[in-house]
């Protein structure tokens, strides 16, 4: 393991990197998650069953109008896009919390190739502690490459222009990066506020990409 995974795994970085414990992991892992056909699948088959050498990353994004998890979406395609992942062995899904029914737009929107599913009932985010809240992080993180007020404005249009305006999700709802490996959690990272995804540099050390 790197030197993050040690960390995390010995609670070092903090309670937004602690490990869930197995119970609630397992519960998670029940929980019916939805495809953008809005079939049910549970959560655990996103990262059971896989070869021993494979490696899955899911990330939870907030909202599906979110401007700002749009953009860090778009900086891990430029960062580490489906060649790379696929070359070091990993999966890239990505788990939003509104309505099947946003999922194309926010495929487009994000131009994302990898899986997309939401959790509309919240439960995996409640049983693995992800938190809720409107805050946004002191200083900009780098994949953020707009202004508070443009991200604002372009999530107003894009909600007010998709049809579905309340079916993106609860505003407040935070997600996190979960990494899998043989069917074990290796690391986590549960996002502190509204822009406190794992900086891509950062996520690529994890990775040892």
């Amino acid at each position: 393991m790197s030197d993050q995974l040690d960390k995390t795994a010995q609670g070092e970085e903090g309670s937004h990197r602690q490990l869930p414990d197995d119970k609630a992991l397992a519960e998670a892992g029940d929980v019916m998650i939805k495809d953008k056909e809005g079939n049910s699948l549970p959560f655990k088959s996103l990262w059971t069953g896989k070869p021993e050498n494979e490696r899955q990353l899911i990330v939870f994004v907030r909202h599906f109008f979110c401007g700002s998890c749009k953009q860090y979406l778009q900086a891990l395609n430029e960062s580490l896009p489906s060649s790379s992942l696929s070359e070091a062995n990993i999966t890239l899904a990505i788990i939003g919390c509104g309505q099947p029914v946003g999922i194309p737009l926010y495929a487009k929107e994000t131009n994302s190739s990898c899986a997309l599913y939401t959790d509309p009932s919240l439960r995996t985010h409640e049983l693995l502690g992800m938190k809720s809240n409107m805050r946004t992080s002191k200083v900009k993180p780098d994949y953020i490459k707009q202004s508070l007020l443009e991200n604002i404005v372009n999530s107003a249009q894009v909600a007010l222009t998709s049809g579905h305006a309340f079916s993106g999700g609860p505003p407040g709802q935070n997600g996190g990066e979960w990494l899998f490996q043989g069917g074990q959690l290796k690391w986590c990272h549960r996002m502190r506020n509204s822009t406190d995804h794992t900086e891509v540099k950062e996520l690529k050390a994890v990775l040892g990409m």
